[in-house]
């Protein structure tokens, strides 16, 4: 009999260990990985193991989070904070689950119990920053950007989120100040600050200086530049009217990003400008065949075909425009 119940404590105590870190991120990895089989038995093998603790709930969680079932996935991170409230992990994947949801102030709720419980993870402070961004929150997203720029001082875009929120939260604010002191830091690629400068710029309306900023950045490390660069340096130079130009690095970004329809619509605007109606609606000729429901696409058609003498079919195009506009916008 002492013997049985000695084996019955030794089951208890090794059912309800703690898991170890190697163990919950092996776990992790397996999940953020392509292999199905493998994520399965990595979540089965430690919720035997650990049944009802906080990171087997946790776990569990991520698993059916990323299989699209987002309601269990809320509710086990609710179970895993419920088996340990001081897991800050699980309050961080509730918020993120929350905030889908649109329940921004709970998502904040959440956020900021897994700030206090590890205010060192940069991860769970922008994440807030990000939530309070959406919940139009501007100086309280701008003060979790500066907390994360003390967290991690290399990293170029959170200087530049910070600006951003600098100027959300007050139009006359100084935002150009977090891109000196990312300039000041030597850790970080002057490419990379120059790029995200130039971005910034755009937004603001400053197109020359966000054109010089770009060009300067294409011109140091261009092997680097995505779609979405060639893009805004693209917006860059039509705003200043340089049409050659713009026209280039559209057909640029279009190369890169071929599926996205609204590089295609901006080169429009560019042919608009210049009058040619044929290359209007050969473009929006391109952009309809990635995406036949886009209302600008029907539009730039309708005037292309207007401008080229086929007003009958243009006002077919212009009145499914109107229609994608107003169902896609209710």
């Amino acid at each position: 009999m002492k013997y049985s119940i000695l084996f019955i404590f030794l089951l208890s105590f090794s059912a309800f260990a703690q898991m170890t870190q190697a163990e919950f991120d092996g776990s992790i990895a397996a999940l953020m990985g392509n292999d199905q089989q493998k994520a399965t038995a990595s979540v089965e093998g430690l919720e035997k193991k650990y049944p009802n603790s906080a990171e087997a709930l946790y776990l569990r969680g991520i698993y059916q989070f990323r299989d699209g079932n987002n309601n269990a996935a809320l509710m086990s991170f609710s179970n895993s904070i419920k088996a340990d409230p001081e897991f800050a992990m699980a309050y961080d994947g509730r918020a993120s689950l929350l905030y889908d949801k649109g329940m921004y102030d709970k998502a904040i709720a959440d956020e900021t119990q897994a700030v206090r419980l590890a205010p060192t993870n940069p991860g769970f402070v922008k994440n807030r920053a990000k939530f309070y961004n959406t919940n139009r929150q501007y100086k309280e997203a701008l003060e979790d950007m500066k907390t994360a720029i003390r967290l991690q001082p290399d990293l170029a875009m959170n200087y530049h989120d910070a600006a951003i929120f600098a100027k959300l939260a007050d139009a006359n604010a100084d935002g150009d100040i977090y891109f000196k002191q990312a300039y000041a830091n030597t850790k970080i690629d002057k490419f990379l600050t120059d790029l995200l400068y130039g971005k910034f710029l755009l937004k603001q309306g400053r197109f020359d200086e966000g054109k010089s900023k770009l060009e300067a950045a294409l011109a140091a490390d261009g092997h680097d530049f995505y779609g979405e660069d060639y893009h805004d340096l693209a917006i860059a130079y039509y705003k200043v009217k340089d049409y050659a130009k713009a026209e280039a690095n559209f057909k640029r970004a279009i190369a890169m990003v071929p599926e996205d329809v609204d590089y295609r619509c901006n080169l429009c605007s560019v042919y608009m400008d210049l009058q040619n109606f044929e290359m209007v609606k050969a473009t929006a000729k391109d952009a309809l065949a990635q995406n036949s429901e886009h209302p600008l696409a029907n539009m730039f058609m309708a005037v292309g075909l207007n401008n080229t003498g086929n007003p009958s079919l243009a006002a077919e195009y212009e009145a499914k425009a109107k229609r994608l506009d107003a169902e896609q916008n209710k």
